[in-house]
């Protein structure tokens, strides 16, 4: 069973708290004409209200955000998430109607922007016409296509910006949801084990890990893995961000219990069937607690 992976309300829920990082790592001409020390506002009632009624498909990830420009024009930003993972016909003529719903009703200037998530290489719609005998109504938007950003991961991992990790994040889900579930969990734990290698504050580390969380699931003994090897490795870096927010739930804590209880027998040399028939694991995992019961010890007669 695959648990935990809702990509739109893990992507709503992340561009409402990385919605400045977004602009500047994705659009930085966009960021250079906003004034940042003036506070932004998310319009989600308003974008409801105006969209209500409109045969647009679902509107879930649909944002709108009003911004202030440098020279102190008010600007609203319709942001729209397209996270399925085939092309839509209906959705450049979704960008059009959302924008001259705003325009006429409140009479803002709009700058618009799809993210498309998929995977189909050349669909990038960036506007919609309709028109007869020359005469034209057409809107262009911006287009954020995630995928062109696997040419440029090394620098998506340098960069302090958590945006460019949640980009690392969604291509990661991409190139591994067909992958074994065994690799899946170390592709996500090595996501995890960057947050804390960046030196992101607390918040972002919670932040992100939610994402990751939600785009990469897990079966339940995979997670239970997962979510042990998190917590070893907030021991070893003092920094108790996760796994204090989970509060290690009963599964994880009998988890923790089977696994100290296994390498206790695995030291007194009890024979492999029998530690397998107590602590229920399988043969594949008791042979890696073996692995980290010897590095373990090479480690320890290697600092000493």
């Amino acid at each position: 069973m695959i648990i935990r992976n809702n990509s739109d309300a893990a992507w709503k829920e992340i561009l409402d708290v990385y919605f400045k990082d977004f602009i500047e790592y994705c659009l930085p001409e966009l960021y250079g004409l906003i004034n940042w020390d003036k506070s932004w506002d998310s319009l989600d009632k308003e974008l409801q209200a105006i969209t209500k009624g409109a045969n647009a498909g679902k509107r879930l990830l649909d944002k709108l955000f009003k911004v202030f420009l440098k020279d102190g024009q008010e600007q609203w930003l319709l942001v729209h998430l397209e996270v399925q993972g085939k092309p839509e016909d209906d959705f450049p003529k979704r960008m059009f109607t959302y924008a001259y719903r705003i325009f006429d009703k409140y009479q803002k200037p709009i700058a618009s922007c799809a993210i498309l998530t998929d995977e189909v290489k050349n669909w990038r719609p960036a506007f919609y016409q309709v028109g007869l005998a020359g005469s034209y109504l057409r809107a262009d938007y911006l287009v954020v296509k995630l995928i062109d950003y696997r040419i440029k991961t090394l620098e998506l991992d340098l960069s302090s910006n958590p945006f460019a990790s949640v980009i690392l994040v969604q291509l990661a889900a991409l190139d591994t949801k067909r992958k074994p579930d065994e690799e899946r969990k170390q592709v996500k734990f090595e996501l995890t084990k960057r947050l804390y290698k960046k030196g992101f504050t607390k918040e972002n580390v919670l932040n992100l890990y939610k994402f990751i969380d939600w785009l990469i699931g897990l079966s339940t003994p995979l997670e239970l893995e997962y979510l042990n090897e998190i917590y070893e490795l907030e021991e070893a870096t003092k920094m108790a961000y996760i796994t204090n927010a989970e509060k290690l739930g009963p599964q994880v804590a009998l988890e923790r219990s089977m696994i100290k209880m296994a390498k206790l027998l695995i030291e007194e040399g009890v024979n492999l069937d029998i530690i397998q028939r107590t602590t229920g694991f399988s043969t594949d995992r008791l042979e890696k607690i073996m692995k980290e019961i010897k590095f373990s010890k090479k480690e320890k007669v290697i600092n000493d």
